[in-house]
């Protein structure tokens, strides 16, 4: 313990004894939206947290908890499925340490990021905030971001613990996760970057995991996160995740977000007069508070502003680097003296970023057309289609038609747009719009040569792939993406980028589809098998696999040597580039699983490597992971197991293009053996396709039959509830000022400012359904205040008198 430590402990210490009882629970929740409650006498200050996955998005004027239409202006950095795809924890440190900076200069205390949930489903409206797949993938780069944001005197809040799979149920979801699942997929990033990049704070999730809501579940918050992973810091709860307070309390949850939540603080209040809360585990918490605050107070900052020159200029290589070349006949690189016809507003309106909570307004915008003016390229240009309009227009479509004619190369720029893809709401398919695929289908049987530029946050359904001489996904590329689109297509810079997720061809095909987005229980039902874990096994024909991603150049593998030396597996071999370009690889290790009595995937990602290799050169690799990352959990013993067997390391372009192998024996474990019953061996063998009949064994307990009812209660979806008189009425109240914005959006003059605020307004508005009376109170910063929910409530369960009286009642103190 370093001597301003112990200072810093003194100093909270007394604190704590200083703090009346009523301050230590008002320390404890939010207030204003994104700040906490100050106590003036005492000189303990109000932090202020923002949201922050890939820039700063700080709020000129708070304005409820899901206010995002006035933000003040940051980079716009690629976000996390972009990041992703350079495979390069480099980038999501470089990426940490700029926010980190931007931050520091906005004053700042504690930024939302970075989510690093799994992404079980292509549907998933938030995926392109989080970063993969695969938790050793996402653990390391998301590690890494948290190691770049608190370099600079930010803490981070890494997000959202756990098991946060879908948008349409989050507020009330359940996700019922076998343990060892939940243990090898679904934590196992969290705790590396809680070990590696020591976060200052975690944020817990809306959902409940296995029937225990996210913010007062104790084995996720005590046992888990601080017993076992060593966690110090505060657990901070999504905006409007509180269910129980005191509950949430007990499990381990200091902070309530957004705050002014008159009902909770009393709750907090009775249970310590009454004993139901211990002192000691209120001034556990609030110890845990002050030391948030003492590390912000001491935090060191950089002295001078950030660059933003030097900002942007990271974002568009962040971009080029993300980017992913899916397919290529070889029309690409273009000439750019070639003729060319540019279909698709996204080559003038380019989408950049995700919509929703981490919306940035950028320090300036570079779209592909501006990329393309400044190089003085020559192209006919015709708008194809409208990007925030699902719907074809016939004159659009007839003037494209008309343009490619003539046998020029057509540069298609198309994708999702806002509308399609957002927080706040799933997709209900990977079809991009009628609009964008009828047209493309038109000019593929024109004739024409069309290489497709995507912008887009999640997998697209491509039946056109075949046709097309190229398609470049860009994913979502930050402010400066059509710079960096330019660079990638004219051969300035050579594409490395590498998918992070697989892209079935249809949402049908993704390893969760019997089960996605069904119901307020979701059923983890494929358990270890997610993304590029089931498809090995099960055989998927997918469009690309995990890991997959072209080049302008060719590159070989070669020397394989695989050696152990004290618990460490080390992998080294030689990447040779054998085309004319120089380029850089990604160099993925894999290890097939020995055939034991437990069912695992084919292989898992154990580590990987990106190399830059100069045209006819060769540069060496080295690749180390633990032995012991072989484990698997355990549900009998409850830990990890180490099974002897015969293992092999494969060396790889992507899950689906293994270059090299080399066995590895372990003989330092154990034999194999089932802690399974037989019915489980025997349906997990190979990964269902349905839900078994042994998922509640393999899940540990029997799984609640779904209740479905249109009556309105406090955990009611309003969207469920609409066919109710109250739920209607409801329903109806609470779209009704969004509905208002959105129109207001929709009636303003055709450009940059009308999209911003159309996909604003349309976030909140096809999220507002998705809430319960619960969430909506909680997240309100007292707008709608806890008893008059209630009161709502008690009136659709026809019990008027009993509902007038409760929203009558004045709200605690």
């Amino acid at each position: 313990m370093t001597a301003d430590t112990a200072r810093a402990g003194r100093r909270t210490d007394a604190l704590l004894h200083a703090l009346t009882l009523q301050e230590k629970a008002r320390l404890l929740e939010g207030s204003g939206s994104w700040g906490t409650h100050a106590v003036e006498r005492l000189g303990i200050r109000s932090l202020f947290l923002t949201d922050g996955p890939h820039g700063v998005r700080k709020v000129r004027e708070a304005d409820g908890a899901f206010g995002v239409g006035d933000n003040l202006p940051s980079t716009a950095f690629p976000p996390a499925v972009t990041v992703a795809s350079t495979w390069d924890p480099a980038y999501a440190e470089g990426l940490g340490t700029a926010i980190g900076h931007e931050a520091a200069d906005l004053d700042v205390d504690v930024l939302l990021a970075p989510g690093v949930n799994i992404k079980r489903n292509p549907l998933c409206g938030r995926n392109f905030e989080y970063y993969a797949e695969d938790p050793l993938l996402s653990g390391a780069l998301g590690a890494a971001f948290v190691r770049g944001l608190q370099s600079q005197g930010v803490a981070a809040s890494v997000k959202h613990f756990a098991a946060n799979s879908n948008e349409d149920f989050r507020f009330v979801g359940d996700s019922l996760v076998d343990e060892r699942a939940l243990r090898e997929i679904y934590l196992s990033q969290f705790e590396r970057v809680v070990r590696e990049g020591r976060p200052a704070t975690v944020m817990s999730a809306y959902n409940a995991v296995n029937g225990v809501f996210s913010s007062e579940n104790r084995e996720l918050l005590t046992d888990i996160l601080r017993d076992e992973w060593g966690f110090d810091g505060l657990v901070v709860t999504d905006w409007g995740a509180t269910h129980d307070r005191v509950a949430g309390l007990r499990a381990g949850c200091e902070l309530d977000m957004p705050g002014d939540t008159p009902h909770n603080r009393a709750a907090i209040l009775d249970a310590v007069r009454s004993g139901a809360l211990s002192q000691d585990e209120l001034d556990r918490a609030v110890l845990r508070m002050l030391a948030l605050v003492e590390r912000c107070d001491r935090a060191d900052r950089p002295t001078t502003p950030h660059d933003p020159a030097a900002h942007a200029a990271l974002a568009c290589e962040v971009a080029t680097a993300g980017a992913v070349l899916l397919a290529n006949d070889g029309t690409l690189p273009l000439d750019p003296g070639a003729d060319l016809v540019v279909v698709g507003e996204l080559f003038e309106r380019m989408r950049f970023q995700g919509a929703g909570s981490s919306l940035i307004n950028p320090t300036d915008l570079v779209t592909p057309k501006d990329a393309f003016d400044a190089r003085g390229v020559r192209y006919r240009y015709a708008r194809g289609y409208r990007a925030l309009d699902t719907t074809p227009d016939a004159a659009l479509e007839r003037e494209a038609l008309a343009a490619a004619q003539g046998g020029a190369t057509v540069l298609f720029f198309g994708g999702l747009g806002d509308l399609e893809e957002s927080e706040g709401f799933d997709r209900t398919t990977m079809a991009m719009s009628d609009a964008q695929t009828a047209l493309l289908t038109r000019l593929l049987d024109q004739g024409a040569r069309v290489v497709v530029v995507l912008f887009a946050g999640s997998p697209v359904e491509l039946p056109f792939a075949d046709r097309v001489a190229g398609i470049l996904d860009m994913h979502l590329p930050g402010q400066r993406g059509g710079e960096a689109a330019a660079r990638l297509l004219f051969g300035e810079a050579d594409p490395s980028g590498r998918l992070a997720e697989s892209w079935p061809l249809t949402a049908a095909d993704a390893s969760s589809a019997a089960d996605f987005d069904r119901g307020r229980r979701a059923r983890y039902l494929e358990s270890v098998y997610v993304g590029y874990r089931y498809h090995d096994a099960a055989g998927t024909v997918l469009r690309y696999p995990f890991g997959h991603g072209l080049s302008y150049t060719r590159f070989a593998h070669r020397d394989l040597v695989v050696t152990e030396d004290d618990g460490v597996v080390v992998v080294t071999g030689v990447v040779e580039n054998v085309g004319d370009r120089d380029g850089t690889e990604v160099v993925q290790v894999y290890v097939v699983n020995n055939r034991g009595k437990v069912f695992k995937p084919a292989k898992e990602l154990r580590g990987f490597a990106r190399v830059a290799v100069p045209a006819g050169a060769s540069a060496p690799f080295r690749v180390t992971f633990p032995l012991q990352d072989l484990a698997y959990w355990d549900v009998a013993e409850h830990g990890w197991v180490l099974e002897n067997g015969d293992y092999e390391v494969a060396v790889a372009a992507s899950a689906a293009d293994v270059r090299l192998r080399a066995p590895l024996v372990v003989t330092s474990g154990r034999d194999s053996r089932s802690p399974y019953p037989a019915a489980v061996d025997a349906e997990y063998a190979r990964p269902p396709r349905g839900v078994p009949a042994s998922f509640p064994a393999l899940l540990g307990r029997d799984v609640p039959q779904e209740r479905r009812t249109n009556r309105l209660t406090t955990e009611t979806r309003l969207i469920d509830a609409r066919r109710s008189f109250v739920g209607a009425i409801m329903l109806r109240a609470v779209s009704a000022r969004v509905r208002k914005e959105y129109r207001r959006a929709l009636a303003l003059p055709d450009g940059p400012e009308r999209d911003a605020q159309v996909k604003n307004a349309h976030f909140i508005l096809r999220m507002m359904p998705f809430q319960s009376l619960r969430s909506m109170a909680m997240s309100s910063a007292g707008a709608l205040p806890a008893h008059v929910a209630e009161g709502i409530a008690q009136i659709a369960a026809c019990h008027p008198l009993r509902g007038l009286r409760t929203i009558a009642r004045e709200g605690a103190a």
